[in-house]
């Protein structure tokens, strides 16, 4: 009897009931007896509820279960925030998106800095590169890798103002960021490090 009263009620009944024990000025009993199992499932649409009346006090969210349409609710599967931290090869440190060495190659001109960088771990994956200034820096400033006496070479080049057709490279001179301009010829040789992609 009680299965077969819950299915006919619905929305529409619940409210035509209501409406008539107010009528009857009888609003305190309607609104005491009217209850969330008197509800039938789906017979309340978010246009019969007004807004902001359904908060985080009323609703358990251990109760709500998975939404079928997001699909990618489930893709991590468990894996832990650690495991989705950038990962670098030994001797190379976490910088923005890259990995960056934490000890200064010899000096050398940009042009040699830039294939020896690039001919590093070349067999196993796209070689390394030299970092650029914003990358240096941060690696100097955030993780508190020493700067090789005389500064560090960039990747950042410019047109050369003294030598037509050649360029000048962008080098770090001090533990803030400053910077000046070296030529590429053995005189303007400057330390360097390479940076490299993640392992992930």
């Amino acid at each position: 009897m009680i299965q077969a009263l819950r299915r006919r009620l619905s929305y529409a009944n619940v409210m035509a009931t209501a409406a008539v024990f107010i009528a009857l000025g009888g609003s305190s009993y309607a609104a005491l007896s009217i209850t969330g199992r008197d509800v039938v499932n789906r017979s309340l649409t978010n246009r019969d509820l007004k807004r902001n009346t359904l908060d985080g006090s009323r609703i358990k969210e251990s109760r709500l279960g998975a939404v079928k349409r997001a699909r990618n609710a489930d893709r991590l599967n468990g894996v832990t925030a650690a495991r989705l931290l950038v990962r670098c090869r030994e001797g190379t440190v976490p910088v923005s998106d890259v990995c960056i060495e934490t000890t200064a190659r010899a000096a050398a001109p940009y042009s040699t800095a830039a294939v020896e960088c690039e001919s590093t771990d070349r067999r196993t994956g796209p070689g390394r590169r030299l970092p650029s200034h914003d990358e240096l820096m941060t690696a100097i400033g955030d993780y508190g890798i020493a700067l090789a006496t005389g500064g560090e070479l960039t990747r950042n080049v410019y047109p050369s103002a003294t030598r037509p057709g050649r360029v000048d490279v962008l080098y770090i001179t001090d533990d803030v960021g400053s910077v000046a301009l070296t030529p590429n010829t053995d005189a303007g040789a400057k330390a360097f490090r390479c940076v490299a992609d993640p392992l992930n």
